[in-house]
């Protein structure tokens, strides 16, 4: 009952929406632009033994579903288009009666000179995704887009108040960010909160077809409740160099990071779909909490030939954890996983694009015994329409 008012409550939304921007159409002044697409995912994934249930056979499924890349949307923006405001939700589907509505994007924006105030729930400029490669099939199944945990970082979208300054080719961004990480930590009869938000900074600079946006973030959780002497409190940080090249029908994509604690803030929406992969969240042993450090990154090429573009990827990540082989018996102290993709998406027409694609995801050793943990596969078609 609940989803269907959920999607009740969407589609009336948009219809009110829709009823606004018709009703301003023909007046100057404020402005109001609907759009929205429907992504729709055919094809198959392949677990090898060591990621299924029964831990004894490979399995391979067929899927057909709505991807979670599917939205409606709607920007609003004032008559002396200096303020205005952008709400998406997006909807997704798998079997019957598993539909899903949600909220994707809900801010609004003030523009002054060269500087802009944004505040709502969006994302940033760190973990850009200006710089994602350009595969998008099979998140409603797999839970995997973008090669995100699997060398590309994302801020996620998350509330925010953003301010940025730009002239030129050179641009600025300092973002106060509500920490994600004291909510992914929970601890008994402990309270586990943040006494300030998540700092994203980031500067952006362009010169020809050469795009680059490095950028810092950091956050702290603190405990309260702990026995004395327990380190009451870690931190989330990370360092990231993103690079984009186009020249003519050629892209390359790329981004290297480094940082800890990393799926306590950023991508850590995605983790529940790693299964039993070793996170990088920090781990207590004893009196002290040890950060989980990572250092990863992805290369992506993309190549356009009229309505045809041919682009692939790989992606890999490392995780180190001094305290693993101290605690548990881990027989290792570090971890890594890899991914590649290939994908050939063809313009049918300026609204409709039909994108075959196929994606490998690499689990790598199991630091707790040396043990694999197996790989993942899907092949399919999306079909993506745009409005």
């Amino acid at each position: 009952m609940k989803k269907i008012f959920a999607i009740a409550v969407a589609m009336m939304a948009f219809v009110a929406f829709a009823g606004a921007a018709w009703a301003q159409a023909t007046e100057p002044g404020p402005s109001a632009v609907l759009g929205g697409r429907i992504w729709t995912d055919l094809g198959y994934q392949n677990l090898s033994k060591e990621q299924t249930a029964n831990q004894k056979d490979d399995v391979t499924t067929s899927f057909l579903q709505l991807s979670g890349h599917s939205y409606l949307r709607g920007t609003w923006t004032n008559a002396d288009k200096n303020t205005g405001g952008h709400v998406e939700i997006n909807t997704a589907a798998k079997e019957n009666d598993t539909e899903v509505v949600g909220l994707r994007y809900a801010y609004g924006w003030w523009k002054v000179g060269n500087c802009q105030l944004i505040a709502g729930q969006t994302d940033g400029w760190l973990g850009s995704l200006a710089y994602m490669p350009m595969t998008t099939f099979g998140v409603t199944q797999s839970g995997k887009t973008g090669l995100l945990n699997w060398g590309f970082v994302y801020s996620s979208r998350s509330p925010q108040m953003r301010l940025e300054w730009r002239s030129g080719n050179v641009g600025f961004s300092l973002a106060a960010v509500q920490p994600a990480a004291e909510q992914r930590i929970n601890i008994e009869k402990v309270d586990t909160y943040s006494n300030m938000p998540r700092f994203d900074i980031a500067a952006e600079f362009k010169a020809g077809g050469i795009m680059t946006t490095p950028a810092f973030g950091w956050s702290r959780v603190n405990y309260q409740g702990l026995a004395n002497g327990l380190d009451d409190e870690y931190n989330s940080w990370i360092v990231m160099l993103p690079l984009k090249y186009t020249v003519g029908p050629f892209t390359a994509k790329m981004q290297l990071h480094t940082g800890a604690n990393t799926e306590a803030e950023y991508s850590g929406e995605l983790q529940s779909n790693m299964r039993n992969a070793p996170k990088i969240m920090p781990v207590g042993l004893g009196a002290k909490v040890y950060d989980t450090e990572e250092i990863g990154g992805v290369v992506a090429l993309e190549y356009a030939i009229g309505a045809l573009t041919v682009t692939g990827g790989y992606g890999q990540v490392r995780i180190e954890n001094d305290s693993w082989t101290a605690a548990n018996g881990y027989k290792n102290d570090s971890y890594d996983r890899s991914a590649w993709f290939v994908a050939l998406p063809f313009a049918v027409t300026k609204n409709f694009t039909v994108s075959p694609e196929f994606q490998y995801y690499m689990y790598g050793d199991n630091p707790l015994n040396n043990t694999e943990l197996g790989n993942e596969w899907l092949l399919g078609l999306q079909c993506k329409f745009l409005f």
